[in-house]
C-alpha cells in the first residue's frame, strides 16, 4: 500500500515551475543584493519571487527585470514567496511617454491590489499586454483604461452591468438616465434617492460594447470605474493616482490641464 507519508512529502517538496511569459508589476529592495519582484505571469497569475542578487552590478538580472519589458521566467520553491531562477526578455520593452507611463503603473497597481496571488488570469494576462500595447501606440489611453478596468473586475467576480436596468430586467436605453449602484447595477432614476453615481444609458452602452466615447461619456465612466473599484478597494488608497495628481495638479497651467489623462 502506498505510504502515508505521501501527501506530506509531497506537499512540502519544492516545485519548479516552468518558464512562462511574465510582465514585472513592481520591486523592491529584498537585502543587501537582492530584490523582491510582484510578478503577473501568463499561467500561474501574480506571483511575489526573490531575485538573489539583483542588486549586485554584474547581476544577470540587471537592465531585466523591468515593468513593461515582457519576459520569460523562471521560479522555484514550495512556499508564498518562490526564488526566481531565470528571467530573460521575451520581447522590446514598451517604452510609454510620461503622462501613459503612469497609466501604465495605474494598471500595475490594479492587478496587485485587485486579484490574488496564484490564481490564472489568462484573458486578463492577455488584456494587460494589449493594453501596454494601446498605451504606447495610441492618444486615447481613457478608452484604454475603462475597457481595462471593466474585464479587471469581471475577472474578479465583481463584472459590471451594462445591459440591463437590474430592478426590471428591461434592456438599458441609451436616452434614460441611470443610478448605478456598485453593489447592485443600474436602476432607472426616479429622484427617490441619492447613493450611486448617476450615468445615462448611452455611457453604459460605449462601455459595454467599446465603442468610442464622447466627453460627457468619458467623465461619467470615469466616476462609475472610480465608484465601483473604491467599493471593492474598501478604501485603499491608489498610489499611482495621487503620484499623476500631483504631475498634473487641476489648477495647473492650461497645457497640463489638456494633457492630463483621468483615472
Amino acid at each position: 500500500p502506498r505510504s502515508t507519508l505521501f501527501p506530506y512529502t509531497t506537499l512540502f517538496r519544492s516545485q519548479r515551475f516552468q518558464s512562462q511569459p511574465a510582465f514585472v508589476l513592481q520591486h523592491r529592495p529584498y537585502s543587501e543584493t537582492s530584490l523582491l519582484v510582484d510578478l503577473f505571469t501568463q499561467k500561474t497569475g501574480r506571483i511575489a519571487a526573490i531575485a538573489k542578487g539583483a542588486r549586485r552590478l554584474k547581476s544577470r538580472y540587471r537592465g531585466v527585470l523591468l515593468p513593461f519589458q515582457p519576459l520569460a521566467v523562471q521560479f522555484t520553491g514550495k512556499g508564498d514567496v518562490k526564488t526566481l531562477t531565470g528571467a530573460e526578455p521575451a520581447g522590446s520593452q514598451i517604452l510609454l511617454s510620461r503622462d501613459h507611463l503612469m497609466c501604465g503603473f495605474y494598471l500595475n497597481e490594479l492587478i496587485i491590489k485587485m486579484i490574488y496571488r496564484y490564481d490564472p488570469y489568462e484573458t486578463l494576462y492577455t488584456v494587460y499586454g494589449c493594453a501596454l500595447d494601446e498605451l504606447y501606440r495610441t492618444a486615447d489611453a481613457e478608452f484604454t483604461l475603462r475597457r481595462f478596468e471593466k474585464i479587471l473586475l469581471a475577472e474578479v467576480g465583481y463584472g459590471l452591468h451594462l445591459q440591463r436596468d437590474v430592478s426590471t430586467g428591461l434592456p438599458i436605453e441609451k436616452h434614460f438616465v441611470y443610478r448605478y449602484l456598485p453593489e447592485t447595477g443600474p436602476i432607472v432614476d426616479d429622484n427617490s434617492r441619492s447613493d450611486g453615481v448617476l450615468i445615462h444609458g448611452d455611457a453604459l452602452i460605449a462601455l459595454d460594447q467599446e465603442e468610442m466615447f464622447t466627453e460627457r461619456v468619458r467623465r461619467e465612466l470615469k466616476q462609475l470605474n472610480r465608484t465601483v473599484l473604491a467599493t471593492h478597494l474598501q478604501g485603499k488608497p491608489l498610489n499611482s493616482r495621487r503620484m499623476y495628481a500631483q504631475l498634473y495638479p487641476e489648477k495647473g497651467s492650461a497645457a497640463a490641464r489638456v494633457k492630463r489623462v483621468e483615472f
